[in-house]
């Protein structure tokens, strides 16, 4: 069987019946007062719908019935045992005797009629009532602007929004003692006080209302109903306006807050641009000294490196390194000679220990001498006080005193072997193994006069052509005579 189009369009747009049965759940406080006033009254619901109303008030207690003339309406009404009829619900009323009724309600019929017709269903409505009865209209909300302007035109069968104000007016001007607003259906989070944007001041204020009229009844039956009355209820388009104004004069504020708080940190960020600026151009202009400074530095060590100064110096390293390879020479040589003597003494083990002790005395003046002549302040001044034949003498004086450690070394030595005929024979043996050297000492011996120079027919011009060293050796052993016989 298929579904009727009105009942399939509140199927989708009015909710559930689960749905519309917890909304309705607010009015039962208003029920309970009616119940102890007249338990077991009858009760009519216009335009019942798919019954949603009518099981609340069996499940309360009341006698209802329900009218409508949608068949689909009522086929669900009937399929779950409540009690509807077909009918015109303004033509119900006026059949009914006057106040046999605690309740009449109307659930969002009021838009669908014309409002001539609504001025009398409110008129009949007083009439059938019993004292203190009331009348419940809902309808939507035409002060939600999204329900105003869109969501109320969703159904065809809709005339016109009516606002809460007239339809209030309307009872108290058809003669009910008072009337009480209900906003109904708001979010949870907007009526709990969550925070309001521009949508919720569209689309968030209560998307339905009610009014529900009192008839006029004894004082202490209106008792009865006034804490129901007294509360508030649902959401206003006013009050919703003003929580946006106010939330966003609060975000205004603390924009502000932000505004002159990030002033303040530009305003420091420029001072400090300032500073750094003035630090730049300092650093700068001190720049430029050091790069002229440094300009003027380079023209002067140029003047220094070409001037007569500069150029003695540049001769006296030249001297240094001469006087170095000099020396390198002449060290040269004297290692060549303490080679002979180590050769010489290697068996004597008493001669060793003297020629250690002279040795070791020859190289620390040989230290001394070398440690004064490598100070900075004979290098430095001592070109500019003596000459370069007594800077020569100084460089050789080394030489000459190990030369005169080591005759003394020497004489010494073959004076030793001379006074031990076995140990003579055992080192001639071993030393005219080198004949270079056994001649050397040879001469050295009879020079000093440890030995006599035996009779050798030669002449001075093959021993000055035999070698150099040989030469040289025969100059100085001749002046040595020399002078020995001067003396």
């Amino acid at each position: 069987m298929s579904i009727p189009f009105y009942r399939a369009f509140e199927d989708r747009y009015r909710g559930s019946r689960e749905l519309i049965h917890e909304r309705q759940q607010i009015y039962v406080p208003f029920l309970e007062p009616i119940m102890q006033l007249y338990p077991k009254c009858g009760a009519l619901d216009l335009g019942c719908g798919r019954g949603e109303w009518l099981g609340i008030l069996v499940e309360t207690g009341f006698k209802p019935l329900g009218v409508d003339l949608d068949t689909g309406m009522l086929e669900a009404c009937h399929a779950l045992g409540l009690p509807a009829e077909k009918g015109d619900a303004l033509e119900m009323l006026k059949s009914l005797p006057d106040e046999s009724l605690a309740l009449v309600s109307g659930f969002h019929i009021a838009e669908h009629i014309p409002f001539d017709d609504l001025k009398v269903l409110v008129a009949e409505t007083l009439r059938v009532l019993k004292p203190a009865g009331l009348l419940i209209l809902e309808t939507p909300n035409a002060e939600n602007l999204v329900v105003g302007t869109q969501t109320f035109y969703l159904d065809p069968t809709h005339e016109r929004p009516i606002p809460h104000l007239l339809l209030s007016f309307l009872t108290e001007y058809s003669g009910f003692n008072r009337s009480k607003l209900l906003r109904l259906q708001e979010s949870a989070a907007l009526a709990e006080g969550g925070p309001v944007d521009l949508m919720s001041v569209l689309h968030g204020v209560s998307p339905d209302y009610a009014i529900i009229a009192q008839k006029q009844g004894a004082p202490e039956q209106m008792e009865k109903f006034d804490a129901v009355f007294a509360q508030d209820y649902g959401l206003s388009l006013e009050t919703l306006a003003r929580r946006y104004d106010a939330q966003l004069s609060h975000q205004m504020e603390r924009s502000d807050a932000v505004t002159v708080e990030l002033r303040e940190q530009l305003n420091q960020i420029q001072g400090e641009l300032q500073e750094l600026k003035a630090y730049l151009k300092k650093s700068v202009k001190n720049e430029l000294h050091w790069q002229s400074q440094a300009n003027a530095n380079e023209v002067q060590i140029a003047a220094l490196v070409d001037s007569t100064s500069w150029r003695y110096y540049a001769q006296f390293a030249s001297w240094i390194e001469q006087s170095g390879a000099t020396t390198a020479e002449l060290r040269a040589q004297l290692n060549n000679l303490q080679g002979g003597v180590q050769e010489l003494t290697a068996g004597l083990s008493e001669s060793l220990k003297n020629e250690h002790h002279w040795r070791s005395q020859a190289i620390a003046n040989e230290a001394q001498i070398a440690a004064l002549m490598n100070s900075t302040s004979w290098r430095i001044t001592s070109p500019l006080r003596t000459s370069k034949s007594l800077f020569s003498w100084a460089i050789r004086l080394p030489l000459r005193l190990a030369k005169r450690v080591i005759r003394s070394l020497l004489f010494r030595s073959i004076r030793f072997v001379l006074n031990r005929p076995g140990l003579q024979l055992r080192i001639n043996n071993k030393i005219k193994s080198y004949p270079r050297l056994f001649g050397f000492m040879r001469q050295f011996a009879m020079r000093h006069g440890c030995i006599q120079s035996a009779p050798v027919e030669t002449s001075e011009d093959s021993i000055l052509t035999a070698s150099p060293r040989v030469a040289r050796i025969y100059r100085e052993l001749k002046l040595a005579f020399e002078q020995k016989e001067n003396r």
